[in-house]
């Protein structure tokens, strides 16, 4: 089963051809093949056998089919492939009539047909409505004449059973076939969307948020205070120096440094974003003013203790903090505001400190 199933689906030469119609093809002759040598069998159990070899000449154009989907012609074989099933179609309803269902195999091809990009819309649409003349005519022809082969009892329900099986069976292939481009396109899509709304969300250098979706995340989280919130505004002691001394690129290195902290530190109990330049904010979920205070002096010792490395340069450095519990009377900007009068009062009064 393994080797027939890497025949099957083996894929085309042609560089510029995709592998689904070909197998698409292939499986769909293989079931109509199937499908004529069953009916075969009916005939013979029916006492018809002089018109099993009308069935048996459609399997071997099908066989001949397959062969051409595996030597880079797929465009004839196509084309071979509604013919044959057009004229496998004729054959048999007007052998054993209207009633037997096989004009419904007239439906697949419709949909085979699309799968085809290379098919212009007007070749599609030239195919579809001699499609839909043929279904005509045979009804016609059948309301005219009578049928062949007389199929009744058990036999009858049995190949009303295995075409409607069958029908669904190459419905489903060629709508699967079908739709996976289009559902692979929407997956890209949807990632390519997903991927710039991250970066438009997400600081470039430091990879936490930018000041722009922070604010509309607590603009959202204080239209509807379930829990307390508290903010912090966080500012690098010095920073100026380090990049005046070493170079911005250090300096660069200190900020991804210390967005890594942040974003361990902050892990459970809200989240971080850069404010700007050398500044951050902290928003702590369900955390009251003491709460907080406690939480970021956590934050504040990680980073006195982290070295940071750059080149043959290591260093450490400080934080300055301004910290709010949130008040629900005042707005959300008045209240980041407080949290930055209190962060330059700690610049003022020593650095490397929590003011609440």
């Amino acid at each position: 089963m393994g080797k027939f199933k890497k025949i099957l689906f083996q894929d085309v030469e042609n560089p510029n051809e995709s592998a689904d119609g070909p197998i698409t093809l292939r499986i769909s002759a293989l079931v109509m093949m199937i499908y004529l040598l069953i009916i075969s069998v009916t005939l013979v159990m029916v006492h018809h056998v002089w018109w099993m070899a009308g069935n048996l000449l459609f399997v071997a154009i099908y066989g001949y089919l397959l062969y051409l989907t595996y030597e880079n012609h797929t465009r004839t074989a196509l084309i071979l492939y509604n013919i044959v099933m057009l004229g496998a179609v004729c054959f048999n309803v007007m052998l054993i009539g209207w009633d037997s269902g096989l004009q419904h195999f007239l439906f697949t091809l419709v949909l085979l047909d699309l799968l085809f990009t290379y098919l212009s819309k007007w070749s599609q649409g030239v195919v579809v409505m001699g499609l839909c003349a043929a279904r005509l005519g045979l009804y016609f022809f059948c309301r005219e004449h009578g049928k062949i082969v007389q199929i009744d009892g058990a036999c009858d329900i049995f190949l009303q059973v295995l075409t409607t099986v069958v029908v669904f069976v190459l419905l489903y292939l060629s709508g699967l076939m079908l739709s996976k481009d289009s559902q692979a396109v929407e997956r890209k899509l949807m990632k390519y969307n997903n991927e710039l709304q991250k970066a438009a969300n997400t600081d470039t250098l430091t990879k936490l948020w930018n000041r722009h979706y922070l604010m509309h995340y607590m603009g959202k989280k204080v239209e509807h205070p379930d829990d307390f919130l508290s903010i912090a505004i966080g500012d690098i002691d010095f920073f100026k120096k380090v990049n005046d001394t070493y170079g911005h690129e250090c300096g660069d290195e200190v900020l991804r440094t210390l967005a890594n902290i942040f974003k361990k530190e902050m892990e459970g109990h809200g989240v971080a974003a850069r404010w700007g330049g050398e500044e951050f904010i902290f928003l702590f979920e369900g955390a009251n003013g003491d709460e907080a205070k406690i939480l970021l002096a956590h934050l504040q010792n990680a980073v006195r203790k982290a070295t940071i490395t750059y080149g043959e340069v290591q260093l450490r450095v400080t934080m300055t903090f301004g910290l709010v519990e949130y008040d629900t009377k005042l707005r959300l900007d008045e209240n980041i505001s407080i949290a930055d009068e209190r962060l330059y009062i700690g610049k003022e009064n020593g650095r490397d400190r929590i003011i609440y």
